[in-house]
């Protein structure tokens, strides 16, 4: 985590109180970790669909399933 007169130095101004500049520091750490969980979130999303569209999901349509054979004897 940045120290107070990091933050000062960053902003351009020293004239901020202290408290001012961990409110501000704490703020944008926030606001990091949001845009953090956002791009996790949208790289989440796209590792799944890339999967689905290159291991399609099988079904009884494609052919390479052999359902079990209906037994008319009754």
């Amino acid at each position: 985590m940045l120290n107070i007169e990091r933050i000062k130095e960053l902003l351009n101004n020293q004239n901020i109180s202290d408290q001012e500049a961990k409110e501000i520091r704490d703020d944008f750490r926030s606001l990091a970790e949001i845009v953090f969980e956002q791009w996790q979130l949208k790289n989440r999303k796209k590792s799944i669909s890339n999967a689905l569209l290159n291991n399609p999901l099988k079904n009884c349509y494609d052919g390479d399933i052999d359902l079990p054979k209906k037994d008319n004897q009754n």
